[in-house]
């Protein structure tokens, strides 16, 4: 198969590109799950799931990147995201440029949120050419901080998050770091 036509790149197993409108129904299934959404305040509505979808859109417009859109390249099923995303909220590192991802429990453990993040990073440096990508999560997130750990970032600090106060279960959070080498 011919992965260029689709996908901006790809790794071994996965497709990265932006999102199109039939993402929605499936990225809100994702985001509806209690599991998948318990190291963040609630589960994501439909609304949500859209506006965050076109959020992406316009941002991949803008800076040639986004929380990509990624699709198992063996089936073509899509299974989440991952990628990269400009932050601005109130924290000593932003602004910046974040690395995430959010996938459907049925592609956990099977090493595609490490897989996707490290191909993010050869992205991000090599073509985008980028200095510094950062990562954030609840502490007790111990998931996210693994595949942080197992990329090759480092850890800088602990903060309380801004968008956070309300919500003292996840508040505490990490911030960990990688730099262009």
């Amino acid at each position: 198969m011919n992965y260029n036509s689709k996908y901006d790149f790809h790794s071994k197993r996965l497709g990265f590109r932006n999102w199109i409108d039939s993402d929605i129904k499936k990225m809100v299934e994702i985001n509806s799950d209690s599991e998948v959404m318990r190291f963040f305040p609630a589960t994501v509505t439909f609304e949500q799931t859209q506006n965050f979808i076109q959020r992406m859109q316009k941002m991949y417009k803008e800076r040639n990147y986004c929380y990509f859109a990624v699709d198992e390249l063996e089936t073509g099923n899509f299974i989440g995201f991952i990628g990269l995303c400009y932050q601005d909220y109130e924290a000593e590192f932003t602004p910046c440029t974040d690395i995430g991802w959010r996938l459907d429990k049925k592609y956990w453990n099977k090493g595609y949120a490490t897989e996707g993040a490290k191909r993010c990073l050869e992205y991000a440096f090599d073509v985008l050419e980028l200095e510094k990508i950062i990562s954030t999560a609840p502490m007790i997130n111990k998931p996210s901080i693994a595949v942080m750990e197992k990329i090759g970032m480092q850890k800088i600090l602990e903060f309380k998050h801004s968008k956070l106060k309300d919500f003292p279960k996840i508040e505490n959070c990490v911030c960990y770091e990688i730099n262009r080498k």
